[in-house]
């Protein structure tokens, strides 16, 4: 039982995190004058609850194994999504129970669907709070697919693994040390993408909300029409930039970091993850070159931007790709399943996984033809 202790202790701890951070956008309520008790609720509400998780399992075991390690994942999630729902349904937007863990799922999934049909007219706070989830939820799957899914050998997540003389079921000794890290890059790739986007004309509270969506390439934009509304080309160079700075393995910064210079270089699935996209990008051109037969016409920018985005499950749009023919749309289909790279904050089934599935496939012809 005392595993399972663990399993809530750590509950408790990420719902103060939560509840905590939903006290950051009563500031934003603050400066735009729309100060109101959603945020104040829910946050209490979220603290009070982490807290009894917390004390209430103190005496409890600094290790998980397996069974508990699955048991925690699946439960953060749920819990998160279902508190992180709550400055949802005390706000003025009228949503349902429904509608609510919707949204909220889908920022701290990083997905970036959402149910809101208005943006532009939406409270601020609220446009803050989805960034925040999408923020939470990238950080949250860097971590755990670098720290907790190697030990719990999913879908060759253990290729991750730090450290193989640690062949007991707990968390590996290090994972304290890797996370903080992994926070301080994340959070530094954030600020200066923030940074860019200030420079290249977003407000500040643009820059800060688009910033953290980039990075954890949720694409949750604070406009209907997304990037598109800015209609710039230095904020979409600036975008696709830190889309693919977030599509690669976050492990390969801390390698750089402690010495390797040439892991962006050397490292298969992230040359891989970079020859896709430009192929992609050739094959999108070429093809719509023959189908309009005008050169003039042919949006590099807007093919590049969509193939990135779309590949990377990030969700940002600039122009309606839907008139681009439906070569175009199941060319994307196939784009959005293949994803990013394992150990980023990408979607899809992972650059290294079609690796994989490519070496398979070119053994067995080989065997066919070469028994």
């Amino acid at each position: 039982m005392s595993n399972y202790k663990t399993v809530f202790f750590t509950l408790g701890v990420l719902q103060i995190i939560l509840g905590i951070s939903m006290l950051i956008p009563i500031i934003i309520q603050v400066i735009y004058n729309q100060l109101d008790s959603s945020f104040i609720g829910a946050g209490i509400i979220t603290i009070i609850f982490g807290v009894l998780f917390f004390l209430s399992n103190l005496n409890h075991e600094k290790k998980l194994n397996l069974q508990q390690a699955f048991l925690l994942t699946s439960l953060s999630w749920i819990s998160i999504a279902i508190f992180g729902s709550l400055p949802f349904i005390f706000s003025n937007l009228e949503l349902s129970i429904t509608d609510a863990i919707f949204e909220s799922m889908s920022g701290i999934t990083t997905t970036g669907s959402t149910i809101i049909t208005n943006l532009n007219e939406s409270p601020k706070a609220i446009l803050f709070w989805r960034a925040i989830l999408q923020w939470l939820g990238g950080i949250g799957i860097i971590v755990m697919a670098i720290t907790l899914m190697p030990i719990m050998n999913v879908g060759g997540m253990q290729l991750f693994k730090i450290s193989t003389s640690d062949k007991s079921e707990k968390i590996l000794p290090k994972s304290k040390e890797i996370s903080i890290r992994l926070i301080l890059i994340y959070s530094g790739l954030t600020l200066l993408c923030a940074f860019f986007y200030k420079i290249f004309g977003m407000n500040f509270f643009d820059s800060l909300t688009h910033s953290m969506t980039t990075i954890a390439t949720g694409g949750f934009s604070n406009y209907n029409e997304s990037i598109g509304y800015f209609d710039s080309a230095t904020i979409e160079i600036t975008s696709i930039i830190f889309i693919i700075l977030g599509s690669i393995p976050f492990i390969a910064y801390i390698k750089f970091l402690s010495g390797d210079k040439k892991i962006f270089i050397s490292d298969s699935q992230i040359r891989s993850f970079i020859k896709i996209i430009i192929i992609s990008i050739l094959i999108l051109f070429f093809y719509l070159l023959l189908q309009n037969k005008n050169f003039e016409e042919i949006n590099l920018r807007a093919i590049s931007f969509n193939v990135i985005s779309i590949l990377t499950g990030t969700g940002y749009v600039t122009k309606e790709f839907d008139n681009w023919g439906s070569f175009s749309l199941i060319f994307f289909l196939i784009l959005m399943f293949i994803g990013g790279c394992a150990g980023s904050t990408t979607c899809g089934i992972k650059i290294f996984r079609v690796q994989i599935l490519y070496l398979f496939l070119v053994n067995q012809l080989k065997k066919n033809y070469l028994p």
